[in-house]
């Protein structure tokens, strides 16, 4: 089996949603929930930073998330 790496912007998609708890965003991403964890601390320390940016025009997600969100939209 080959894993994809995920990219942080795969989770953060995630994070803004809002709906999903870190095991079930790491069952979704096929990630451990450690991982998850370090990316949602990272995520809510950038929140934080007043030199974040918050609106980006651009958004890269890997191929396995946008199939993700395609198929629940879809539900």
């Amino acid at each position: 089996m080959i894993r994809i790496k995920k990219t942080y912007d795969d989770y953060v998609v995630y994070f803004k949603e809002g709906r999903l708890n870190d095991a079930q965003i790491a069952k979704e991403l096929g990630v451990s929930r450690v991982n998850v964890g370090k990316m949602r601390r990272k995520w809510e320390s950038l929140q934080n930073n007043p030199n974040y940016i918050t609106s980006t025009s651009k958004l890269t997600i890997s191929e396995d998330t946008f199939n993700h969100m395609l198929a629940r939209s879809l539900e």
